[in-house]
């Protein structure tokens, strides 16, 4: 429990600096339907793959999984503005463009550790998440991409595995 205070107290902290230092913008539509519908097919072949290795499951028994799911795009949407607005746009004036976006990635896939679904796949997703947001300048289809994808994940890899997408200590302790 303690971790998980330190972790949100860290979080709302890096939140607060970031807010103070990159005003929130609404995205373009068009970019954001663009980039929306390239997450909406990430996802729909994350489903089919797992629907076609027979491990599609329901989203590890919550009982108001709708409700978790509207969670967990807010959540994305904050992780990702946390990503961008704090780690990447401190790092851009220091590193070359495409490097920021590369440590960026770097670092989120580290928060994700030692969950070796989340790990690789945040680091990947990150850095390219970093070298869009170099470009649009915009959280919120950024955050929708990883809601989808995350919640594509969470209900296609296997529990005993993904030990219900945690991280960290959570990760280790989850006794299924």
């Amino acid at each position: 429990m303690c971790f998980v205070l330190v972790d949100v107290g860290f979080f709302l902290a890096a939140a607060v600096v970031a807010f103070r230092n990159n005003k929130f913008e609404l995205p373009r539509i068009t970019i954001t339907a663009v980039i929306t519908g390239i997450g909406i097919l990430v996802a729909g072949v994350v489903v089919l793959a797992g629907w076609q290795f027979g491990t599609l499951h329901k989203l590890f028994g919550k009982p108001v999984p709708w409700f978790y799911g509207v969670l967990y795009f807010v959540w994305a949407i904050a992780q990702q503005w946390i990503q961008q607005s704090f780690f990447y746009s401190r790092l851009e004036p220091f590193l070359s463009r495409h490097g920021a976006g590369l440590i960026a990635g770097a670092l989120f896939g580290l928060i994700h550790l030692p969950n070796p679904v989340l790990a690789p796949v945040t680091f990947v997703g990150g850095w390219l998440m970093s070298e869009v947001f170099r470009r649009y300048r915009s959280v919120v289809p950024l955050g929708i991409v990883h809601g989808l994808v995350g919640l594509a994940i969470a209900v296609v890899v296997p529990d005993h595995i993904n030990h219900q997408m945690e991280v960290g200590l959570g990760y280790l302790q989850w006794g299924g």
